[in-house]
């Protein structure tokens, strides 16, 4: 990561944006770099107590287990690289750190952590020290019951696999229950002064908010404009059934909304008290062609005197008269502005005696509880519907901006967007939950292609024959359009063309059966996202960046685990192993890993989660949940998949005499 950081300032690229996720990145890595470790040190452990030799062993780890170390790294980097389609730099940013991350850990842990023990070994055996490891030493837990559980969950797979099956049905619609929701309590410690500041100002001041403003383009000199001003504020105070009443309020308990109107009347205020500083700026109606009240004022409904006004606040501001205090012209810049530099003795024309536009105003409103996203989102819908006056002047919906020379008599409103920091905040959260949400599905068909490729038959490669298969191409073909589909809509059209000739060439030379493997091998991590999310939602939280960052960490956590358990169970049955002893090995040796791992790791997670920080807690928390519903993936729905899936095939087989079949495991 820090070569990157170097790398891209040396060539002028910004390849790392450092972000808040980049802090979750250390627990990633070291907890990646834990289940590394263990599974290559156990597996070296295991050779050494069948009799190898130090040479041997770690042979023995590098060339088997260190193939699942590899394709597991490998699917991890994978579902991180998913960010890189993000529009969002600090996404991408924490895609490229991830895959880094996780390929240094591939490296020192999965790779030079069995070296590192080979030659500590050797070392000691120069010295006559070296010990022979123990076969009956008791581990964190008998290896007898991981391979009962292995076992026990293949020969009931049928109970088993229909209890996951509906309970996954009903954590679907939990899961789709989720909204994305920001509180600040979740982030702060509750007894925290600033967490406690905040809850006094919500509940003691609460009328009072976060400022927000509203960007208008368009015709700002046509009446009928400033009219919807006045008639966006009456709308604001008419609630809907569905409005949070989350506007700030004035003294008076009406909605905010300060607009240039307000600082107009304010202006002929000022003037009927004292014309002079009106008739220094060329004030005069008939000259002017500008329409007046009967009591001489301009009138807010004619064209020229609203240009006149807005030329003169723009400029001046509002003079101090009578009871009216002075009001500078930097407040009226911050409601309007001129295309032009104004003639400071003729407003209403610019320097070059031509006469200025109005094109852009704002208006200037706020939020309460700006902090809630929730709220925000509904204050925001409702807003919307209050600004229907301006929608009625605009030719199309005002929140997709048009061309201002698009400006015509009718149509005078081009754009109206809210904005402001409560606004850009929600925004951006959203934005990043929505990308991580998108990137996590994204992640799961990379994994999905990257465990096609890893678990591909490479006896026809190592002999250089080019074997194309148009058999495999047919039947992976429904997997592979739905997979560009979702990849067209998505990311885009190029990059679903690369990826399209590249599943077209792989389709054919990594096999049917490949494809099949690495769809079984997915299963069990999607259904352990689903029940993650659904535990989210029944724990009372929502959906922000937290649990959304834990749940793509889910994927390339949780997928490891499974990863080597099939793995092991396909190296057995290799070697000649019965589908029973394979799965009793895995429940056995691998299991042994994934507890020891899966321990360290919720161990970590836990000591986290007593943070007084809301964030590090439910972080915490969550993240141990997901590595125990990964553990259980791998020990117990994994291993009732196996079974089901071979007595499906001894059903088929006795029932045909061709034993191929598209789904294959070995």
């Amino acid at each position: 990561i820090g070569w990157g950081i170097i790398g891209g300032d040396a060539l002028g690229i910004k390849i790392i944006s450092r972000s808040q996720f980049s802090n979750l990145l250390p627990i990633l890595v070291l907890a990646l770099g834990i289940d590394d470790s263990l599974h290559a040190l156990h597996r070296y452990k295991e050779e050494r107590r069948d009799g190898q030799s130090p040479e041997g062993a770690a042979h023995a780890s590098l060339t088997r287990v260190g193939r699942a170390i590899m394709l597991t790294s490998f699917t991890t980097m994978a579902a991180f690289a998913a960010n890189l389609t993000s529009d969002i730099a600090a996404l991408r940013s924490f895609g490229i750190e991830a895959a880094l991350g996780v390929g240094a850990a591939f490296i020192l842990t999965g790779l030079w952590g069995p070296i590192i023990r080979m030659d500590w070994d050797l070392f000691m055996d120069k010295r006559g020290k070296l010990v022979e490891e123990d076969s009956e030493k008791v581990h964190m837990v008998k290896e007898d019951w991981l391979a009962n559980i292995a076992t026990t969950s293949s020969k009931h797979s049928t109970i088993i696999l229909a209890l996951i099956f509906v309970s996954t049905a009903f954590a679907i619609p939990v899961m789709m229950s989720l909204e994305g929701d920001f509180k600040v309590e979740d982030f702060l410690a509750e007894e925290s002064d600033f967490a406690q500041g905040i809850v006094l100002v919500n509940t003691r001041f609460s009328d009072e908010g976060e400022p927000a403003a509203v960007i208008i383009e368009g015709d700002m000199l046509d009446p009928r404009v400033y009219a919807a001003i006045q008639a966006t504020r009456v709308n604001m105070l008419n609630e809907s059934e569905n409005d949070p009443g989350k506007y700030t309020k004035t003294p008076l308990g009406t909605p905010e909304m300060h607009a240039i109107d307000e600082l107009i009347w304010f202006a002929k205020a000022s003037m009927a008290i004292d014309t002079t500083p009106f008739d220094n700026a060329g004030w005069n109606s008939e000259s002017l062609d500008c329409s007046v009240e009967s009591t001489g004022l301009p009138d807010e409904t004619d064209r020229d005197c609203l240009r006149f006004m807005y030329g003169f606040l723009f400029t001046y501001g509002v003079p101090a008269g009578g009871i009216i205090p002075e009001i500078p012209a930097s407040i009226s810049a911050l409601y309007i502005l001129p295309n032009c530099v104004l003639d400071q003795a003729a407003v209403h024309l610019c320097d070059g005696g031509e006469l200025p536009e109005y094109q852009r105003m704002t208006m200037r409103w706020g939020i309460s509880n700006a902090e809630q996203f929730s709220l925000v989102e509904l204050v925001l819908d409702e807003l919307k519907i209050d600004m229907q006056p301006f929608q009625e002047l605009a030719a199309s919906d005002i929140s997709e901006r048009a061309k201002l020379d698009s400006v015509s008599e009718d149509f005078p409103v081009t754009w109206a967007i809210p904005t402001g920091d409560p606004v850009t905040r929600y925004i951006a959260s959203s934005s990043m939950q929505n990308e991580l949400q998108g990137s996590l599905l994204l992640g799961v068909l990379f994994c999905l292609i990257m465990l096609w490729w890893g678990f591909r038959p490479v006896s026809v490669e190592s002999v250089g024959q080019f074997a194309y298969s148009l058999r495999d191409l047919a039947i992976s073909m429904p997997i592979i359009v739905a997979i560009l589909v979702y990849v067209y809509f998505t990311v885009n059209p190029t990059f679903a063309a690369v990826l399209g000739l590249l599943l077209l060439y792989g389709a054919g030379r990594w096999s049917a059966r490949s494809l099949s493997l690495a769809i079984f091998t997915t299963t069990p991590i999607v259904i352990v996202v689903i029940w993650l999310y659904a535990i989210i939602a029944m724990a009372g939280y929502g959906l922000n960046m937290v649990t959304v960052a834990i749940a793509a960490m889910s994927l390339g956590v949780g997928i490891d685990y499974v990863i080597h358990v099939v793995e092991r169970y396909r190296e057995e049955r290799s070697e000649g192993a019965s589908v029973d002893d394979s799965i009793r090995a895995i429940g056995g040796a691998a299991g042994l890993a994934l507890v020891g791992s899966a321990v360290s790791d919720v161990t970590g997670f836990l000591i986290i989660g007593q943070s007084a920080m809301g964030f590090f807690a439910s972080f915490g928390l969550f993240c141990a949940v997901m590595i125990g519903l990964s553990l259980f993936a791998s020990l117990i729905t994994t291993p009732a998949m196996l079974g089901a899936l071979a007595q499906w095939r001894n059903r088929v087989q006795s029932q045909s005499k061709n034993g191929s079949s598209i789904i294959s495991v070995e």
